[in-house]
């Protein structure tokens, strides 16, 4: 049972330390403006949230949608 830990403990230790760590992979060599690609990822994380409450609240509003009675008031049958 040991075994199993060290070897857990050892392959954990690799994963999370890696020999070259790195910032991110578009920061390191950037050359001012070449890629972009580390402004198009501030850009992702800075919309995301919103997107994520829009995406939420369309899905709320259409489970409210259809568990709305078809004879509430206000609403009129077709003829």
């Amino acid at each position: 049972m040991l075994g199993r830990r060290a070897v857990a403990v050892v392959i954990a230790g690799w994963a999370l330390f890696p020999l070259e760590a790195r910032a991110c992979s578009v920061c390191i060599g950037w050359t001012g403006g070449a890629d972009g690609g580390y402004y198009w990822s501030a850009l992702l994380l800075t919309l995301l949230p919103f997107a994520v409450v829009m995406v939420v609240g369309a899905w709320v509003r259409r489970a409210l949608r259809r568990e709305a009675p078809a004879d509430a008031p206000g609403r009129t049958e077709p003829s």
